[in-house]
């Protein structure tokens, strides 16, 4: 075993190091098989739990979450709902504890970009299989030690022809919802290191752009450390991310990676970029919201499969009680009955089915989730403790005086966290253990860095 882990990125404390490799390793598996990948990376968290309980418990941050973990449970014993309630913990706590152990992990701007090349790497198979279903109508499950013909306790790889549903990409992840929150983050990060390249592609550097240490033919290790190969095969990826999140048909993620490239953009003053971003935008919202006659025209050049979509033309029978719109007003109801304790964590669902007959599994927007769930106060603090995490984060760029390629990779884990936060605001992906673990390794590798005083940049170029 530590054979194997010897080929990931060492840890710059020695003391770490094997906690750091298996970290890397879990953040490989974790898009394809949740058991294993998960359950390394909370067992590895608990055991950086009982060699470093002391020095986690001494931030006052921590204890914030801690707390706030306790009155989360406190709650769940007077929800309507006590099963559900308490079921609902699961999605919280154990990411908290996660969260405290992964942070202490992160000490390095290069550990940052480490961390981004271990969530964009298992991209590639997850977007070719998304285009795959959709285009060529892939699909196949692939069971490890299945019982009584379930699913695979061990291994469990289904990939539905078309997608979940119908007509919207999902690979490896249950709906398409889902997969749109992941590729969100991908996007962004591969978009980020894609931009690095761009902009350093003078020089050299001699760190590895790959997490695995490979015995890897010499003409393909000098490919992928020549700064025009990088950008090429960066380049690509981002082209690949972006045509999978685009067959999810997520308006959500669609939105947001616009405004990924409009941020970066900005930044960098691509002044052509913006303005041909601009002009698609206009044309797709003369097509989907314009009078006519600029409205037929503006839909002989932009596909029905984005303008109807975007005004929802294409589901305009779904019932009433399907619509966010409805949902949203429903929780806030049920915030005004009980704004400081809530309803209980996974009470909304049960609440909402008894008052119309339809069934969510949530409200479709995570604030708007734990104001009904667990109360106003609770959620304040929850969102001030993530608020103040990635305000702490930014802050520190200035403090280590960093050169601007790390900048443009602490930008980059930044933006992405706050893509998934974004993302949240309109639906809820939590429930899917892959994406809540990798949105609180988002915010672990910002924590540990900002926590960090004596971290240094690995590149020493001047902004």
């Amino acid at each position: 075993m530590r054979k194997f882990l010897a080929w990931f990125y060492p840890h710059p404390e020695a003391a770490l190091n094997l906690h750091w490799q298996l970290t890397q390793l879990s953040l490989l598996l974790l898009p394809f098989n949740t058991l294993l990948g998960a359950l390394l990376m909370f067992l590895n968290s608990c055991a950086l739990w009982k060699q470093y309980a002391n020095q986690f418990v001494q931030s006052l941050l921590h204890q914030l979450l801690l707390i706030l973990g306790a009155w989360m449970a406190i709650i769940a014993l007077f929800a309507d709902r006590k099963d559900f309630a308490l079921l609902g913990l699961v999605n919280f706590l154990p990411f908290f504890v996660a969260f405290i152990a992964q942070s202490f992990l992160f000490r390095s701007v290069q550990q940052l970009r480490q961390f981004a090349w271990l969530l964009v790497m298992p991209s590639i198979p997850v977007s070719v299989l998304a285009i795959g279903q959709i285009v060529w109508g892939w699909g196949f499950h692939f069971k490890v030690l299945s019982l009584f013909g379930g699913d695979g306790i061990l291994v469990d790889l289904l990939v539905r022809s078309q997608g979940e549903p119908y007509g919207r990409a999902s690979s490896l992840f249950y709906y398409a919802t889902i997969l749109a929150s992941y590729l969100v983050m991908t996007f962004t990060v591969s978009f980020g290191l894609w931009v690095e390249a761009i902009g350093f592609s003078k020089s050299v550097h001699q760190d590895r752009p790959f997490p695995l240490v490979l015995d890897l033919p010499l003409p393909v290790q000098q490919l992928i450390r020549h700064p025009i190969g990088r950008q090429t095969g960066l380049g690509l990826l981002v082209g690949l991310n972006t045509t999978a999140l685009f067959l999810t048909q997520s308006r959500n993620a669609w939105g947001i990676a616009i405004a990924v490239i409009f941020v970066f953009a900005i930044g960098l003053g691509w002044r052509k970029l913006m303005a041909f971003m601009g002009v698609l935008l206009g044309l797709v919202a003369t097509a989907a919201f314009g009078n006519e006659p600029l409205s037929s025209w503006a839909r002989g050049l932009v596909p029905r499969m984005i303008w109807a979509r975007v005004n929802d033309e294409l589901f305009l029978d779904r019932p009433q009680a399907s619509l966010r719109l409805t949902q949203w007003r429903f929780a806030a109801g049920l915030i005004e009955k009980r704004p400081l304790t809530g309803w209980g964590l996974r009470n909304f669902s049960t609440l909402y089915e008894s008052a119309t007959g339809f069934f969510v599994g949530h409200p479709h927007s995570l604030p708007l989730m734990l104001s009904c769930e667990m109360g106003i106060p609770a959620t304040i603090v929850f969102y001030g403790v993530v608020g103040s995490i990635v305000a702490g984060s930014i802050r520190q760029v200035q403090v280590h005086h960093l050169g601007s390629r790390d900048r443009t990779v602490h930008l980059t884990i930044t933006i992405a966290f706050l893509c998934c936060t974004a993302f949240s605001f309109f639906d809820v992906p939590i429930f899917d253990a892959r994406i809540n673990l990798f949105g609180w390794m988002l915010l672990s590798a910002l924590w540990g860095y900002a926590n960090t005083p004596d971290s240094k940049s690995s590149s020493q170029e001047s902004s």
